[in-house]
């Protein structure tokens, strides 16, 4: 007995440090495996860093500089040893001199030194000498002569040239009253001087400040125009024009690209360091933050110069609230005119507080202030058919929404929720209670990170592709703003990489010893079931419907009628899908093993997708609750690509009419003669179908408008309002995702206003190649002219120069124009 209680003692103690040693094995293998992935990876960033560089090198055609070492895990530059000696400097070309007022070239400085060395040779000659060999000398040129008196004469010569001679002093009248100082210490002509001499008369007559002077003058005795403007443009020299056309394209890089306008400072001396003229002054962000303003102004006139000549528009609004933008409105509008579609960001607006009445305050504020548009006003709010917007409550509310509130401005108009937002709303509300899809998205997004965290795995994982003849793909990321695409791409993923992860999975399965063993298990123990097999299959099935869905309703080219013919096919899809399975949930009705794999259970979803799909239909269903149904499936007129083929003689007659009785008093508004649009309809449908046999749907509605609207102008009008609804409020969307990223990039919160102009340059601006300056250059010279005939004006009451000073630093920089 004492030996068998002796020898359960040792087993026991063998036992306890047999555990200790296999659980110091396992923190080992742990510990191993994190060192060696940690070390992979820093060693691939290092070698990335090499090839980088090397890459960089081959593609510029240049030589490594400086020697490259790659030692274990760093890699660095080694600037200390160079591969090959630097090549000779080039020889240092002549200095070129320019002459300027007021400041001496070399040559004259050593003619001086000269003159120094024969009058005073020892430094001790008295200053009166010199000064007087100078004046001496001085009287030898005529033109540079000094009168002691101010010779009447110069009065004729000069209208501009005044004498004060209670203080024997002679100034410019102009450059007095417009404040045009450079705060020169001798020959100021703002001020005045008491040297008399024609050469200092006759530089300032052809300086660029007297220009300056001179066109606001010219301004402050007229009204601004655009004729002032232009000619004041051509009284600007060539350099002083070269200057301000390059500070505005600089600024209006610097919004194009969300840039903070600060960065102007900088560009403007990397500018010099090139050898660009771009002048002394306008080179800080109070400076920038002005000419981004008159670029926007442009593209805000030629909006509305555009909804001026339209006959329709529609509205387009989201709003947003977060940590970056608190809560704002964001207004769109969307119209067409001949047949081409246009779709242009009008502002944003900070609101109070997200409800109904404050967002439609907000956009009737947007519309005034950037466009002069008085929305409730008979003349524009006649033009008003459409309004696009999230679907939020407050948005689209039964009660009291925004687009409830706008239909009492415009009855007719038709509210349109955000299919892509919908989209999100219908998915997530159809499988919120669905067991199956939260072990899914669990399966999926676990595996993710399974593989992306571990090197060794994804490794592993490869070895299994290859071993199986197959292409590797390893586990893809799950949700973010394109989950639908993701979620679709993770699923190809799973079911084409199926056997690999199964096989690598197995493998970890039999090795207890690995630190992945139960996650292993965990995961074949979903992979492995009938059911989530067959699930995975049914659910690709409906991902590919919506997926259509979605792709057509975020394409900025497609109608309303396009994205309804869409909804439409889609809904018949998923109801057929209801009846029976889908074309991927066909291959595995009845399997029990998938891959060789031998499946575990019944595998019966029947009950599951009926009520996913039952569900998605009810809220697809929801899509257009606002809008007249009538008029959505009328609207497919408007898009050729749901034309028939072949001519058929009542296409269109229905929907025509449907659409000239909905909106018959926007029409007429509009000058259209509802009684012959049926008529044009006919015709201009036999003639398309007779020249463009087996081409009608490649046709464009522009191209047509250009060919038929002097035959057909009426029917084509009403083609115009059909592509004016909005399909979806997508756009809104795009223009606060580059919100958030301009907020982003500057770090910081700006007015509505400069938001406004950056989101407008944005969007609406050309590209940085394209960029014209001239319109906002004329721009800001008009609203220069304005601010200088004020200034004027206040100069005729009160003439002492401190009146004349600009209130704004902008204002004193403006009157000095480009020094």
């Amino acid at each position: 007995d004492a030996a068998k209680s002796r020898l359960e003692l040792l087993k026991v103690k063998a036992l306890t440090f047999a555990e200790g040693l296999r659980s110091k094995a396992e923190l080992t293998y742990k510990n191993m495996e994190k060192w060696l992935g940690e070390r992979f990876l820093a060693e691939m960033a290092s070698v990335d860093k090499l090839t980088d560089v090397a890459r960089h090198h081959i593609e510029a055609s240049t030589k490594i500089q400086h020697e490259l070492v790659l030692e274990g895990t760093e890699f660095y530059i080694n600037h200390d040893i160079k591969v090959f000696p630097d090549p000779l400097p080039p020889p240092r070309p002549p200095s070129v001199e320019t002459a300027t007022n007021g400041t001496l070239m070399i040559s004259q400085l050593t003619t001086l030194h000269k003159q120094f060395l024969q009058v005073a040779p020892k430094a001790i000659a008295a200053l009166k000498q010199f000064k007087s060999k100078n004046v001496a000398l001085g009287k030898n040129q005529n033109q540079s002569k000094k009168h002691d008196q101010f010779p009447d004469k110069w009065l004729s010569m000069y209208p501009w040239l005044k004498h004060d001679s209670a203080r024997d002093t002679m100034y410019c009248a102009l450059c007095r009253k417009h404040n045009v100082d450079l705060g020169e210490a001798t020959h100021n002509f703002c001020s005045g001087t008491d040297d008399f001499r024609l050469d200092l008369v006759n530089i300032h007559h052809s300086s660029e400040a007297h220009a300056w002077a001179t066109c606001m003058e010219a301004a402050s005795s007229s009204t601004p125009d655009i004729a002032t403007a232009d000619q004041m443009l051509k009284s600007m020299s060539k350099a002083t024009l070269g200057r301000i056309e390059n500070l505005f394209r600089t600024c209006h890089a610097i919004a194009k690209t969300g840039r903070p306008f600060t960065d102007l400072d900088w560009m403007c001396k990397l500018d010099d360091m090139k050898g660009v003229d771009i002048g002394s002054i306008f080179r800080n962000d109070k400076a920038a933050r002005i000419f981004i303003h008159f670029i926007a102004e442009v593209e805000r006139r030629a909006l509305k110069e555009k909804l001026e000549k339209c006959k329709f528009f529609s509205l387009i609004s989201d709003g947003v609230s977060d940590n970056d933008v608190a809560e704002a409105a964001l207004v769109y509008v969307r119209f067409a005119f001949q047949g081409k579609v246009h779709c242009q960001i009008v502002g944003v607006q900070a609101v109070d507080r997200f409800d109904a009445s404050t967002v439609k305050n907000a956009i009737l504020k947007i519309l005034q202030t950037n466009l002069q548009v008085n929305l409730p006003s008979q003349d524009w709010a006649r033009k008003l058919v459409g309004f696009g917007s999230n679907g939020a409550d407050v948005m689209v509310g039964q009660n009291n929404g925004v687009a409830k509130l706008l239909k009492e401005i415009q009855p007719c108009i038709q509210s349109v929720h955000c299919l892509v937002h919908c989209l999100e709303m219908t998915y997530k509300a159809a499988l919120r209670n669905t067991q199956l899809y939260t072990v899914l998205t669990d399966l999926l997004q676990n595996m993710y990170y399974f593989y992306h965290n571990s090197p060794l795995n994804k490794s592993n994982l490869k070895l299994a592709y290859e071993a199986l003849q197959l292409r590797p793909a390893v586990p893809s990321r799950i949700g973010g703003s394109q989950w639908l695409r993701r979620l679709q791409m993770a699923l190809q993923i799973l079911l084409k990489g199926y056997p690999a992860v199964v096989l690598h999975m197995s493998k970890i399965q039999e090795e207890p010893c690995s630190f992945n063993h139960q996650k292993a298990k965990a995961f074949l123990k979903v992979l492995l079931k009938t059911e989530m097999v067959k699930f995975f299959h049914f659910l690709l099935d409906v991902i590919n419907v919506l997926n259509i869905l979605s792709r057509v309703a975020q394409d900025q080219n497609s109608s309303i009628a396009d994205v309804f013919a869409t909804i439409q096919s889609t809904m018949e899809t998923l109801q057929m899908y209801r009846a029976r399975s889908g074309p991927r949930e066909r291959l595995v009705e009845t399997i029990t093993h998938f891959h060789g794999f031998q499946l575990i259970g019944d595998g019966n979803i029947s009950a599951i997708r009926i009520e996913l799909l039952s569900g998605i239909l009810n809220q697809l269903r929801d899509c257009f609750c606002d809008a007249s149904e009538d008029v959505l499936r009328a609207s497919t007129i408007g898009s050729f690509k749901l034309w028939p083929d072949q001519i058929q003689q009542e296409f269109g007659e229905m929907e025509v009419s449907v659409l000239t009785k909905y909106y018959e008093p926007v029409l007429e508004c509009a000058s259209v003669k509802v009684d012959e649009v049926e008529t044009e309809w006919n015709m201009l449908k036999a003639e398309l179908y007779d020249r463009y046999q087996g081409a009608i749907r490649r046709l464009t509605w522009d191209s047509v408008n250009t060919d038929y609207f002097h035959k057909y102008p009426n029917i084509l009008t009403l083609v115009d309002l059909v592509l004016t609804l909005p399909a979806s409020s997508d756009e809104a969307a795009r223009g606060f995702c580059q919100m958030k990223l301009s907020m982003m990039q500057l770090r910081s919160k700006l007015m509505s206003g400069s938001m406004t102009d950056l989101m407008i340059i944005q969007m609406n601006s050309p590209d940085i190649k394209k960029f014209d300056p001239q319109k906002a250059i004329q721009l800001w010279n008009i609203s220069w002219m304005r601010n200088r005939k004020l200034q004027a004006d206040q100069w005729a009451t009160s003439p002492e120069r401190s009146d004349c000073s600009s209130g704004s630093e902008w204002e004193r920089e403006s009157s000095f124009g480009s020094y």
